[in-house]
């Protein structure tokens, strides 16, 4: 086959560190690498990744190339780079990996990695409703394929008329790179705390963050200390409860280090949600030996397998019973974490890359429309 060319959208550079972010992030340079080790999917093809934002350091690329398109200054609205300046840049088909595309694009495959946005809606912004009502319908109709990150997706996905089954391709998220995290960097002080729990705190409603008010209590009675990470203001702190309890030390955003060393050390790593795509933090837990104890919500079971314990998002008494059990039992605990990280190599990123490259060869072959 002649010279393939395909495009990264990138504008996931200009996002917050989060698990979309971390997705398209992490096959941006698994791709890379597979060029780079002359995979037999990567031969005749050239990629390029066009940004709105400068390189960023954290996603070092060897032999895919770069290209800055500034965004305008005038009007800087949400989706105008995406939809107005990228197509004219595009050089053979394009990869979206953050859900929101550009709709003209119909060589195109995209990740939408859920529908949080229409199933849980007072989650989300009227603008961030509004273009996922609008856009990912069209993206649905018009792209050569959707990608998304769990079964549960997919499902949710058709159901809403998005897609096909048959156009719409499995790819889950890696885990493997919370590896390159080295927790003996991190610099969280944790010897002025008893043995404690590890919690990611998130202002959408759909994450349940108030269980860990609910449960502090009964934790505190046990000896446990809850340390809960994440993008909370202390706005919304105050919405949680009246009190705040003693055993919850909330550490605000902490870095991949601190994460890790958080993790090594905790009795567990909770994940409360009434829904997730994927949910990317259990299977990081995980790979670093953390026991999880996740919501029996979807997808986690999916995700998660056998490999965590679960509990009902509004049972309070199970999360206290979970957390205990792990705490007392040496050997389910020793248990868990084995099958923990079993379950955290079936999730590559490198064979998340090679599945795109498969899709790219496919549309490739493909007659022009």
């Amino acid at each position: 086959m002649k010279g393939r060319r395909w495009t990264i959208n990138g504008d996931f550079l200009g996002l917050a560190p989060n698990g979309v972010r971390r997705y398209a992030s992490e096959i941006t340079l698994a791709l890379d690498g597979l060029i780079k080790d002359r995979h037999e999917l990567t031969e005749n093809l050239e990629i390029e990744l066009i940004s709105p934002v400068p390189p960023h350091e954290d996603v070092p690329l060897d032999r895919i190339g770069f290209r800055w398109v500034k965004e305008f200054n005038k009007p800087r609205l949400p989706q105008f780079w995406v939809q107005t300046q990228l197509p004219f840049y595009i050089n053979g088909g394009l990869l979206s990996f953050c859900n929101l595309a550009p709709v003209i694009t119909r060589k195109q495959i995209v990740c939408i990695h859920d529908l949080q946005s229409k199933l849980m809606p007072e989650s989300y912004g009227l603008g961030n409703r509004l273009a996922d009502l609008l856009i990912l319908p069209l993206l649905g109709s018009r792209c050569a394929m959707i990608t998304t990150v769990s079964e549960f997706s997919r499902q949710q996905l058709v159901e809403s008329g998005i897609a096909s089954p048959s156009r719409i391709h499995v790819t889950y998220n890696g885990a493997d790179h919370a590896m390159r995290w080295l927790p003996e960097n991190g610099t969280l002080d944790l010897d002025s705390v008893r043995p404690f729990v590890i919690c990611l705190g998130r202002p959408q409603k759909y994450k349940n963050t108030d269980l860990f008010w609910k449960i502090a209590d009964d934790l505190d009675a046990i000896g446990i200390d809850i340390l809960m990470a994440g993008d909370m203001k202390e706005t919304n702190l105050d919405t949680l409860g009246s009190r705040r309890p003693t055993n919850l030390c909330f550490l605000g955003r902490i870095g991949d280090d601190e994460f890790a060393q958080a993790l090594t050390k905790a009795v567990c790593f909770l994940l409360p949600s009434r829904m997730e795509g994927f949910g990317l933090p259990a299977v990081e837990a995980m790979a670093l030996g953390c026991p999880v104890v996740a919501s029996t919500s979807p997808c986690l079971p999916e995700v998660c397998g056998d490999a965590a314990l679960y509990a009902d998002p509004d049972d309070l008494p199970a999360w206290v019973s979970a957390i205990e059990r792990l705490k007392n039992d040496r050997k389910l605990r020793s248990s868990l974490i084995d099958a923990g990280r079993s379950r955290a190599r079936d999730f590559s990123w490198r064979c998340i890359a090679e599945d795109y490259l498969r899709l790219m060869l496919r549309i490739d072959a493909e007659p022009t429309p």
